[in-house]
């Protein structure tokens, strides 16, 4: 089906496309772009035994969908949506759906069926706002909805990150999020125990979503900056840890930053990359004075903890 022939019956139409579960974020980022009713990923999921929680699978198929709004527009912003994925560096060749219109409650419910309750690590819990759950007193509660922005959890590179704020973060630390996205990992480690919290990200929209999600959950400690790292190093704000859940290439880019802003023995965990990317990056790492603690493995994803040295 063209885009000039989808349904115009509904209060949304449904663009729906598969694509292999390592480029669905990616997808997904365009279709946010595109999309006034948002964007959601079907996941493939599978068992983390470590945790007994259903992860997304990045090895498997992913449904990315987005929802616009019908009418003469949509044919144009559908054609727009096509070009674009049809350019994007896909491992495979995207499957698109047949357009769907949907009513306004059943778009609603759309974006609750792909983000339930979940259990991460040993005592974190993302809630969505509309899941109510009996709560345990361990349970460290974050309160996300999806939006706009990167980051409900469900992602590998999330989990992985989230996991090692577990292990990390002690109380009156202080942990530098650089790409924060919707704010999770920041609003993490506030409630772990951290005492000062920086959040930063390029974004607009990620910074706002960030903004929301602090306030929803009620942390005083997070601070968010709209902007990066300075590549010079010539930043005087130090961090006991540094978490940066974004690409190889811009971690290695970073990582004489990185290592400035790192307290001596800092920590640094590193996601958002592939296991081509392990290499370079622990050789960027020691030309900083960064040792790789340990490499860990979710899917086809990897994460990186890294200590700085004790100069």
């Amino acid at each position: 089906m063209s885009a000039q022939d989808g349904p115009e019956n509904g209060d949304w139409l449904e663009i729906a496309v598969v694509v292999a579960g390592i480029d669905a974020e990616t997808i997904a980022d365009i279709f946010r772009q595109t999309c006034e009713g948002g964007a959601a990923i079907q996941p493939s999921s599978r068992l983390d035994r470590e945790t007994d929680t259903y992860v997304l699978d990045g090895d498997g198929p992913a449904i990315v969908k987005g929802y616009l709004r019908p009418g003469a527009e949509s044919s144009r912003l559908q054609d727009s949506l096509r070009i674009a994925v049809d350019l994007a560096p896909l491992l495979r060749p995207a499957e698109w759906r047949e357009v769907t219109p949907l009513p306004e409650t059943s778009w609603r419910d759309e974006w609750k069926k792909y983000f339930g309750l979940q259990r991460i690590g040993r005592s974190l819990v993302i809630r969505p706002s509309w899941v109510d759950y009996d709560r345990n007193d361990s349970d460290v509660v974050i309160e996300i909805d999806p939006g706009l922005a990167f980051g409900t959890g469900q992602h590998p590179t999330t989990a992985m990150c989230l996991r090692a704020l577990e292990q990390l973060v002690e109380d009156r630390m202080s942990v530098l999020d650089i790409g924060c996205g919707s704010g999770i990992l920041s609003i993490a480690a506030a409630k772990l125990g951290a005492a000062r919290v920086l959040a930063v990200d390029t974004d607009p929209q990620a910074v706002s979503a960030t903004q929301a999600n602090v306030a929803v959950n009620s942390i005083g400690a997070v601070e968010v900056r709209e902007g990066t790292l300075d590549v010079g190093g010539t930043s005087d704000e130090r961090f006991d840890i540094v978490v940066a859940n974004i690409s190889g290439l811009a971690i290695e880019r970073l990582a004489p930053a990185i290592a400035g802003v790192l307290k001596p023995r800092g920590r640094l965990i590193a996601s958002g990359f592939l296991d081509d990317a392990v290499g370079t990056l622990t050789s960027a790492f020691a030309a900083v004075d960064l040792t790789v603690e340990r490499v860990v493995e979710d899917g086809v994803w990897r994460a990186m903890l890294a200590r700085r040295g004790d100069a």
